[in-house]
């Protein structure tokens, strides 16, 4: 391992979990509903990206993106994976830390299969990526909208919490680099869109509630994801054009204003819970 690949290993972790805790912040700071789309806001991914870019090249990023839709949709379907999977093990297991570990090992398992199944599968097609983007977010929409479930939890982190969680996420980051410098970008960008974020949020509050209490707070998740979407189709675009740096903030650019816009399409009753 060269010197240069050590920094960006490195930088990658710092930077990314730094990000993490912000947006973690931000999330506590919103409406209860609405922190679902704050916590699918491009972090992994976005930081991902410009790390590949700068250990391998833009043009690489920009051709992977295809590959990376999919495992996205996954990753919204992903607190569906995790909350009925507790709720199932809840049934034989008691021990609160048991309970978490077995509930996420088991959801992450099946997010690892289906990845790499795309990975065996080579979907290279956009218009695939896309489609099974969509279908995935609307199965998870609909198993999250199920039943009526009581008011949102509240979502606050300790200090110790925003540091765990950020070592954690910056610790993927740091795979996610590597794997795409020594097995390809595929394997990188396809880990940019593991459900670092979300995974740790739902362990967090597993730990305090019922998996039940986790279905209001990650029901507009599906919501989120499509500024996931608009960031990668930008990130196609503009890295090749403008590089890595210029990239990353016309990117960020597009998907603050998808953000908004997703705000303003809320019912009001939605923003004030």
């Amino acid at each position: 391992m060269n010197t240069l690949f050590f920094i960006q290993l490195l930088t990658s972790f710092v930077v990314g979990g730094g990000a993490v805790a912000l947006l973690l912040l931000l999330a506590e700071r919103v409406s209860h509903r609405l922190s679902g789309i704050i916590l699918a806001f491009p972090s992994t991914s976005a930081i991902g990206y410009f790390f590949l870019g700068w250990t391998l090249s833009p043009d690489a990023v920009s051709e992977i993106i295809s590959f990376t839709f999919i495992p996205l949709g996954l990753s919204t379907l992903f607190p569906v994976l995790y909350i009925y999977s507790a709720e199932v093990l809840g049934k034989w297991v008691h021990a609160k830390r048991v309970h978490i570990l077995l509930s996420f090992l088991a959801s992450i398992s099946i997010w690892l299969v289906c990845a790499f199944s795309v990975i065996a599968v080579g979907v290279s097609s956009i218009t695939v990526g896309l489609g099974g983007f969509t279908v995935l977010a609307i199965l998870g929409y609909v198993l999250l909208h199920r039943r009526s479930y009581a008011k949102p939890v509240p979502l606050t982190y300790t200090r110790s919490q925003l540091i765990g969680r950020s070592v954690f996420v910056g610790s993927i980051l740091v795979v996610v680099v590597f794997l795409g410098k020594t097995l390809g970008p595929v394997w990188g960008g396809i880990f940019a869109m593991f459900p670092a974020v979300l995974s740790s949020s739902l362990m967090v509050l597993h730990w305090y509630y019922q998996p039940e209490s986790l279905f209001p707070m990650f029901q507009k998740v599906s919501l989120g994801s499509l500024v996931v979407v608009v960031y990668s189709l930008t990130v196609m675009v503009v890295f090749p054009a403008v590089g890595i740096v210029l990239g990353t903030l016309v990117a960020y650019g597009v998907s603050l204003v998808t953000l908004v816009i997703l705000f303003r399409i809320q019912p009001k009753s939605e923003l004030e819970l």
